[in-house]
């Protein structure tokens, strides 16, 4: 990432209003002016990195960082029980095809079922729970852009990701080129005052420097560990 430039926004607006006095008798009236554009400001965001220190995205994801651990550990406990079992029904004197062998099978299989099962709802509980983080994250970072622009007279504000391209690195060229901002001054990049906003809001002193590497990476879906493989000549339950 390249280093996050410190800068002053200084803009200002100047406008004219109201109507010039009428010149001297005997000359015609001049014509009313109109009142002066405002100046179509625009200016530079780096959303990732917004998102990336945000507060309230950092502590509600190393919350859910927790949760996804638990939900892991858990998983990782019922893999290994119904291993156990799978082992224990292969190593047992009871000939496929017996009473107790099929009684044992069914348990396995219906245990597997309800594994499956489960980790694919903690799999979109957790990603739901995530897009909810994000979604709250980049909306209040909307809102707090539209508030500083509407007071600094800017029209406009372009996402632009600020990090280094690497020739060495094919993705980081590419990356870099599929920008559709090229080139923009320094001088617009409203990232650090915006992150200074977010902060003032909350009574909160910002971070001093930006962390290092992609900011605002969403953090990983939730998955849980893969079910155990069925014991020999087993079929995955129908579902």
């Amino acid at each position: 990432m390249k280093k996050n430039h410190w800068i002053t926004f200084i803009v200002g607006i100047a406008i004219t209003l109201g109507i010039y006095a009428v010149p001297a008798v005997a000359q015609p009236a001049a014509p009313a002016q109109q009142p002066a554009p405002a100046q179509n400001l625009v200016a530079v965001i780096d959303v990732a990195q917004v998102i990336k220190q945000h507060p309230e995205f950092m502590t509600q994801q190393e919350a859910l960082a927790q949760q996804l651990k638990q939900a892991e550990a858990t998983f990782q406990k019922r893999q290994e029980t119904i291993a156990a079992k799978q082992k224990a029904l292969e190593a047992s004197p009871h000939k496929a095809g017996s009473q107790e062998y099929q009684r044992q099978f069914d348990e396995i299989a219906s245990d597997l079922a309800d594994f499956e099962k489960d980790a694919k709802v903690q799999q979109r509980k957790f990603a739901l729970a995530n897009s909810q983080i994000m979604y709250n994250t980049y909306q209040d970072i909307k809102a707090t852009i539209e508030k500083f622009a509407m007071a600094k007279g800017i029209m406009q504000v372009t996402d632009y990701r600020e990090f280094e391209p690497n020739p060495a690195d094919p993705q980081t060229v590419a990356e870099d080129m599929d920008q559709r901002l090229v080139w923009f001054n320094k001088n617009l990049n409203i990232t650090r005052h915006i992150i200074g906003e977010i902060y003032a809001a909350r009574g909160q002193q910002p971070p001093q420097t930006a962390p290092a590497g992609n900011a605002g990476a969403a953090p990983r879906q939730a998955t849980a560990p893969p079910a155990p493989a069925a014991p020999a000549g087993m079929q995955q339950p129908l579902r």
